[in-house]
């Protein structure tokens, strides 16, 4: 890239900062989804359902990239229907010992995730 004078400079920082936003959005929710489908691969299923809502790991679910807090960032986890019921086996009961499976996937996941964002991020 030449720059031969300050208009066409701050052209070229401005198209640069919005190729960043898509790049970045497209990373985060890459990555999102990446440790998603690790989570529900590795969340473990019960032979007994008293819910009737089928597998937790069914639940899994990965919003939109979102900037409220000026990061840029993608909720992953469960929904609203057997969301609150994940630390049972992940964390363990009185009667069941703690599976730490959402752990284990957050470690497993970690260096593939970095991995896409250094693949989405690079100029």
């Amino acid at each position: 890239m030449t720059v031969t004078g300050i208009e066409e400079m701050l052209n070229n920082v401005t198209n640069i900062e919005k190729g960043f936003d898509r790049k970045a959005r497209k990373a985060v929710q890459e990555g999102g989804k990446y440790f998603g489908d690790e989570l529900q691969k590795n969340t473990p299923v019960s032979s007994e359902d008293r819910t009737g809502k089928g597998p937790l790991k069914d639940h899994v679910k990965v919003s939109n990239v979102s900037l409220k807090t000026g990061e840029y960032e993608v909720k992953v986890g469960y929904d609203k229907i057997k969301g609150r019921i994940a630390h049972f086996p992940n964390s363990g009961t009185t009667k069941q010992d703690p599976q730490h499976f959402i752990e284990e996937t957050q470690a497993e996941s970690k260096e593939k995730i970095l991995e896409i964002f250094k693949d989405n991020l690079t100029l």
